[in-house]
């Protein structure tokens, strides 16, 4: 792909995603109103964690694994030999899930003990109901994962990225309409139905770009045994810091009452930026980084790659450091209404501030660990996985005692950048020079802007708010919103003063399309 073709790709799957990612904001603002963080929505949280997260493992590990498979098989054989390959994956892939969703259906009271050992019998009970009505989400995100893939293959991205807008509309209308209806079990249901309609999305886009379905079912393929045994450790890798959300529910279920939601609060609103604006760039540089690493052209792969950890780490460093200072602010207006208290905000706040963390480290190994999937190596990714759960089991054994659910954010953060400086050792091992002064060079330009960023947005906030005295939450929404923006332009001016180059050529982007406007 061309540079421009990457931007606009990039800018259109930003955009979705953003639109996506509000919905979803108030979907959980919904949420939070109507079910609060009592025993119901714990019972929901450890469920989705059985059901939902587990089938999001299997759509980023099938997604994964299939677009650099399909790559080698369409180099290959051609356009034929694509269809049979997906066609081949897509039955088999049925099958295994479908046995996945029987067993976990029968094993829901072991799920739950696993997800909330510590609940009470009331809450156990609950979440094992939960469990079983959500189970059929694993097929129908498996069928997403293949179709995802499909697309990107495609360089698709703009289907793909507005899967998130189908699954919002779907929980929204269920909570404005029938939310007191059918309540907690109604969510549940809602949450396979919302993931039918991603498929469904993504299934008539591949349709749109020339799939089509024929029955097919060949156990002895070389590809499809090759991409099976790699979507395993692909699976446990990409769910790494949804593997450690798990254990930290898990432990969180033995704290007080309403602890694993707010938990579960911090660490979306933490992966919001992820969502929104790394998977956007991972999801484009993907497809070319495989085709250049499968083609022989080392170091196109390597370019690409380290033009995405630049931008990631430009990305994410000043969001976490905004992220901690107005930590407060985004949590009581996302959240406090309805049966979410002013206690409930305080101390999701403080969890945030540890989650956030680990932001930048979860970004960059996103990237790290495309590369060694473009490379058709899933083994290292998934040491390094395995590494980061048994490190954050650690820290959380050890400081869940003293710091409750801040504990079990911070282990995450501790845990994952750890594992993400291990990681830049073993590619620096497979691939040879990866870039790491410049990846020094941006990180201490972006920090000392960040940092001034970070005070600015504080005392021009709460100082705001301080001299508006005792305002609604729609005052409060545009002084954070003008706060965000003004901090983001400095952020930005100070880049451009320590001359990074991203921000010179965004300069120079700008400047061109002006200039045509102009002319035209």
């Amino acid at each position: 792909m061309k540079k421009t073709s990457i931007a606009k790709s990039t800018v259109l799957i930003i955009l979705f995603s953003l639109i996506g990612k509000m919905m979803g904001f108030v979907r959980e603002s919904m949420v939070a109103a109507i079910f609060g963080a009592g025993f119901e929505k714990d019972a929901f949280v450890a469920a989705q964690s059985a059901t939902s997260t587990v089938s999001m493992y299997i759509v980023m590990g099938i997604s994964t694994v299939f677009i650099p498979s399909l790559q080698s098989v369409f180099s290959k054989y051609g356009e034929e030999g694509k269809h049979k390959f997906t066609n081949n994956i897509f039955s088999i892939v049925s099958l295994l899930t479908i046995l996945i969703m029987i067993l976990g259906i029968v094993g829901a009271p072991l799920l739950t003990m696993l997800v909330g050992p510590r609940f009470d019998a009331r809450t156990k009970a609950l979440t094992v109901q939960l469990i079983q009505l959500g189970m059929p989400v694993i097929v129908f995100s498996a069928y997403e994962g293949i179709f995802t893939g499909y697309l990107h293959f495609h360089n698709r991205f703009g289907i793909a990225a507005s899967v998130p807008i189908w699954l919002n509309l779907v929980y929204l209308a269920y909570l404005l309409i029938f939310s007191t209806k059918f309540g907690i079990y109604g969510l549940t249901i809602v949450s396979v139905l919302a993931v039918v309609a991603e498929y469904i999305c993504v299934w008539y886009g591949s349709h749109r770009v020339g799939y089509r379905f024929q029955p097919m079912l060949d156990l002895k393929d070389e590809h499809t045994k090759q991409t099976l045994l790699l979507a395993i450790p692909a699976i446990i890798t990409v769910s790494v810091n949804n593997i450690n959300t798990l254990v930290n529910r898990a432990l969180a279920s033995g704290l007080a009452s309403g602890s694993m939601s707010r938990l579960d609060y911090a660490n979306k609103l933490n992966v919001l930026v992820i969502g929104i604006f790394i998977t956007a760039i991972t999801s484009v540089i993907y497809p070319a980084m495989s085709k250049a690493f499968d083609e022989g052209e080392m170091e196109k792969g390597k370019r690409i790659m380290n033009g995405s950890v630049r931008s990631v780490l430009l990305i994410t460093i000043p969001a976490m450091a905004g992220l901690i200072v107005l930590a407060q602010p985004i949590v009581e207006l996302a959240f406090m209404r309805g049966v979410f208290t002013q206690a409930d905000a305080d101390a999701t706040a403080i969890c945030l501030r540890f989650y956030t963390l680990a932001l930048v480290s979860i970004s960059v190994n996103n990237v790290q660990n495309r590369v060694f999937y473009s490379l058709e190596d899933t083994k290292t990714p998934f040491y390094l996985g395995v590494v980061n759960v048994l490190f954050n089991v650690g820290c959380n054994l050890i400081l869940v005692r003293t710091m409750g659910i801040n504990g079990l954010a911070l282990s995450v953060s501790i845990a994952q950048t750890v594992v993400t400086w291990f990681s830049f050792t073993m590619l620096r091992k497979k691939i040879g020079h990866i870039g790491m002064r410049s990846y020094v060079k941006i990180t201490i330009k972006t920090v000392i802007a960040s940092v001034i960023m970070g005070a600015f947005a504080y005392y021009f906030y709460f100082g705001g708010i301080a001299l508006l005295g005792n305002v609604g939450n729609g005052i409060k929404l545009i002084h954070f919103t003008l706060t965000v923006g003004l901090s983001a332009l400095l952020y930005f001016f100070i880049l451009d003063l320590l001359g990074l180059k991203e921000v010179k050529d965004i300069k120079k982007i700008v400047a061109i399309k002006f200039l045509k406007k102009k002319i035209a």
